[in-house]
């Protein structure tokens, strides 16, 4: 059984015969010489495809190649945060002990140490400051 001995549509059967004709074409096109005027259009079609499939192939090339360089940029900043950072032995040894951080005396005067750290802080801050004369000390000497 043959492609002639299957019953085709006729619209396939004039598909079948374009693709007869361009075959005939092209066989007849590669036989003469690449100057010649009638089958200009095939080569231009012909470097048209082929300028296509390349700029697919390098497309595909330079993605491949800038995801692998993306993949390895990746694992190397996450092989420096992993030695930035302690393993978890080390951190649980070191852990700080925030119970301990907020635990007052019941005898400690909280609202007094307040006061008597702002009022050194007052003390600290005038005398830092130019009095009137200009310099820390007091007034300028007449």
């Amino acid at each position: 059984m043959t492609a002639r001995d299957i019953a085709y549509t006729p619209r396939e059967m004039e598909t079948i015969r374009q693709l007869e004709a361009l075959w005939a074409y092209a066989s007849r096109c590669a036989a003469l010489p690449a100057a010649e005027p009638t089958c200009a259009s095939l080569w231009d079609a012909v470097d048209i495809a082929a300028v296509a499939a390349f700029t697919l192939a390098a497309l595909y090339l330079v993605r491949r190649m800038a995801r692998n360089l993306l993949a390895v940029r990746a694992n190397r900043m996450r092989d420096a945060e992993a030695v930035r950072v302690a393993d978890p032995i080390t951190m649980a040894r070191y852990k700080a002990e925030t119970d301990k951080l907020l635990d007052v005396a019941e005898e400690e005067n909280v609202a007094e140490r307040i006061r008597k750290a702002l009022a050194e802080r007052q003390a600290k801050e005038s005398w830092q400051r130019p009095g009137p004369g200009g310099t820390p000390e007091g007034p300028a000497k007449p």
